[in-house]
């Protein structure tokens, strides 16, 4: 969170550098999010059973995003949404023998584009958005502990079956409060899920996520 503040209060700066009278549909902004992560997974007759077992063994696990974002307003109610955000999801491993906790992460660099319709109130939105995202999968990781363990361990997984471009639907709900001088707070509830597997073999898997975020922009 202080790392996303310092990219507002920098963001702020820079715009405010220079006024205009004139109103561009144009903001520029930053997020964060804080979200519950797990996956689909999927396969054939031959590999039900595998998928059985994985089912059995995976469970909920933590992940987060954050990033920026540049909105364009084509009127009172409707604007998209694009940027970079960086996101990561994954898996928890349960009792696997000789290990206190395993986790295994992916982290995305999202490309999102977001159509966005607003149900204006009084100096603030109730905004519902959704659209496709382009996905590039910067690395996977372990993030485990043994039994002998004192702290936690992290692996990079070289693993050449994992698809590195990909394709993910977004979608949100959320309050956007106007605060004056052409800057808006907003905070709601965001979805992400990969739709395209991230494996290339005989699991399909399909990252999903659903969390909270808290954004900031500024026109200028």
């Amino acid at each position: 969170m202080i790392r996303l503040f310092c990219l507002y209060v920098l963001l702020n700066t820079s715009l405010f550098a220079q006024g205009t009278k004139e109103t561009s549909p144009w903001t520029l902004g930053v997020l964060g999010s804080s979200a519950t992560t797990y996956r689909f997974t999927s396969a054939d007759a031959t590999s039900a059973w595998l998928k059985d077992q994985l089912d059995s063994t995976e469970s909920w696990t933590n992940g987060y995003a954050y990033g920026l974002t540049a909105d364009y307003s084509f009127s009172e109610k409707l604007s998209i949404r694009s940027g970079f955000v960086f996101t990561q999801t994954g898996q928890a491993l349960n009792n696997l023998a000789g290990y206190q906790s395993f986790k295994i992460n992916y982290q995305f660099i999202d490309l999102p584009i977001t159509f966005r319709y607003a149900v204006p109130t009084e100096n603030a939105n109730l905004v519902f958005g959704a659209g496709p995202q382009l996905t590039y999968m910067v690395r996977s990781r372990a993030i485990y502990q043994s039994i002998d363990d004192i702290a936690l361990n992290k692996t990079n997984i070289n693993d050449e079956s994992l698809r590195t471009m990909g394709l993910a639907i977004g979608a949100h709900v959320s309050y956007d409060r106007y605060l004056g001088n052409n800057s808006y707070i907003e905070f709601g509830l965001n979805y992400r899920q990969q739709v395209l597997s991230i494996a290339q073999g005989s699991i399909n898997r399909l990252p999903f996520s659903l969390g909270a975020f808290l954004a900031f922009r500024q026109g200028f």
